[in-house]
């Protein structure tokens, strides 16, 4: 599974997993039990995915942090408050007292015209976790995002209607997307054109995976271009955590990263808004 070597930093133990090209720093000693991931970029468009992954962390300190060669770090940064280059890996309980890791990718290579390597640098990095995290107990993956090419004129694009979302399970692939709300989910036959790394992540989890797996989904929630921040998109989320998965949200936390966001709409330099997003190193 790697090698793993012991440090101690401040008078803190911390172990230190290193796999193939990704590397683990715990803040603790991580312990194994039957766990749920839960994965969301905090760069996405209209970033409704962020806004509920930090709902569900709230206060919550980082378990883990995990870095990698292969990360899409930015060469500058900024001072006093520098972006951080790793992923950052929290742990919360749901109502039934089965424990979350939640991972927060705060960047990743997507679409673009000068990324189109995506796979190639998000695949060893999703392995290695997958792996590691398969050692500890994770038996299910959930990937909050949003349906980005909704609002593209794109025919026979899957729909989405307000206050629903959409779930593709891919431990039965061949079936349809569900759609709809926690009491009322239908299936629909119309395709859905999905960008990384949503479908990368769980492709990987589902094969590399060596626990009896519980579920690997993949949950969208509405797009739209009319607004900076998509706040219906994760209060749609958020429900669907809560009413799936027995997890509350904080609400202190969500209004913090929606006032942080919609103040620096304006700014221009993506170094300041990263900045922004990621809080610093210490924050």
């Amino acid at each position: 599974m790697g090698d793993c070597q012991e440090s101690t930093q401040g008078g803190i133990i911390i172990e230190i997993e290193n796999m193939g090209d990704t590397d683990i720093v715990w803040t603790n000693t991580p312990t194994k039990e039957p766990t749920t991931l839960i994965a969301f970029y905090q760069g996405e468009q209209g970033f409704a995915s962020f806004v509920a992954g930090m709902g569900l962390i709230g206060e919550g300190k980082p378990v883990a942090k995990i870095y990698s060669k292969l990360h899409s770090v930015d060469p500058m940064n900024s001072f006093p408050d520098p972006t951080f280059p790793e992923w950052r890996l929290y742990e919360v309980k749901n109502g039934a007292g089965r424990r979350y890791f939640i991972l927060r990718l705060s960047n990743t290579y997507v679409v673009g015209p000068n990324t189109t390597k995506a796979w190639l640098y998000n695949y060893p990095i999703f392995r290695d976790i997958t792996m590691h995290l398969s050692s500890l107990g994770v038996d299910e993956l959930v990937y909050m995002t949003t349906h980005l090419m909704q609002t593209a004129n794109i025919n026979d694009q899957a729909y989405i209607p307000d206050g629903e979302v959409a779930v593709f399970d891919y431990l039965n692939p061949e079936n349809d997307l569900l759609v709809g709300s926690f009491n009322n989910i239908t299936e629909i036959e119309d395709e859905m054109l999905v960008p990384p790394p949503s479908w990368m992540f769980a492709k990987i989890f589902k094969d590399f995976n060596q626990n009896v797996l519980k579920g690997v989904s993949v949950v969208f929630c509405p797009h739209t271009d009319t607004v900076f921040v998509n706040e219906r998109g994760s209060e749609v989320l958020l429900t669907f955590m809560n009413d799936r998965h027995w997890l509350t949200s904080d609400t202190e936390k969500i209004n913090e990263m929606l006032t942080m966001i919609n103040d620096v709409e304006h700014l221009q330099e993506p170094a300041d808004f990263a900045a922004i997003l990621d809080g610093g190193f210490y924050v």
